[in-house]
């Protein structure tokens, strides 16, 4: 397969959520953290290549041979239930894009990416998988964000709202034992609570993109040094 990057931003979120899955880096099978690079390294350049071809369903033989191979190294972690995070999300993105709603086929799809962090820090043996359903659910609401800012989708600003509220209260169930860890929603919440008007041309997309790479990145920083911080203070 040539490999030839035009979405940048799929393999940053890649980058990202392989980084998630090693946090807080403490009790990490540092071997298994390495065999995985490889694994992430073909995963990356397959989505590039058959997320257009499924976003129309127009997908071939060799297309559906280099995704199933690209799903093999996770049958080593079969049975585990967190196999059906990315599982149902690559389903319901499927689903959506049958039915051409592409605007929920990309959320869902990106959303699939940082999901598969899960499966990422159970292969690198790292029992703290809360960093990744934060990086999960905020990608989610990111999404549906940049989604509501294009001119053109009939998608209201309350969704974005409802979307983050939601992973907000989720969030706050799960970090009972880890309440420091909810610092990290602070930025978040003041762009998803107040997402303002949606973008006046698609030319102003790409300014968007640069800036939530920015934001994504602070995330990630902020999330991973409250996870290490965290277990420092255990």
């Amino acid at each position: 397969m040539k490999l030839k990057v035009r979405n940048h931003g799929l393999y940053m979120l890649g980058i990202f959520s392989y980084v998630i899955s090693l946090s807080p880096f403490l009790g990490v099978n540092a071997l298994r953290a390495l065999v995985l690079l490889p694994i992430v390294a073909y995963t990356l350049p397959v989505l590039e290549k058959i997320q257009p071809k499924f976003m129309t369903m127009k997908v071939g033989h060799s297309d559906v041979l280099l995704a199933v191979i690209a799903g093999l190294p996770y049958v080593l972690l079969w049975p585990s239930p967190y196999l059906l995070v990315p599982g149902a999300l690559l389903a319901a993105t499927l689903l959506f894009y049958y039915f051409r709603n592409t605007l929920w086929g990309n959320v869902l799809g990106t959303t699939f990416i940082a999901s598969l962090s899960f499966l990422w820090a159970l292969f690198a043996e790292n029992g703290f998988l809360l960093p990744s359903a934060y990086w999960t659910l905020y990608v989610f609401t990111g999404a549906v964000y940049v989604e509501y800012k294009i001119p053109h989708r009939r998608l209201k600003a309350w969704v974005v709202r409802a979307s983050w509220l939601s992973s907000v209260l989720v969030l706050s169930t799960l970090s009972v034992n880890y309440p420091i860890l909810l610092l990290t929603l602070v930025e978040p919440s003041i762009r998803f609570l107040f997402p303002g008007q949606k973008l006046g041309s698609m030319k102003e997309i790409a300014t968007l993109g640069r800036k939530g790479a920015k934001r994504d990145a602070l995330f990630l920083v902020i999330l991973v040094g409250l996870s290490v911080l965290s277990h420092m203070l255990r």
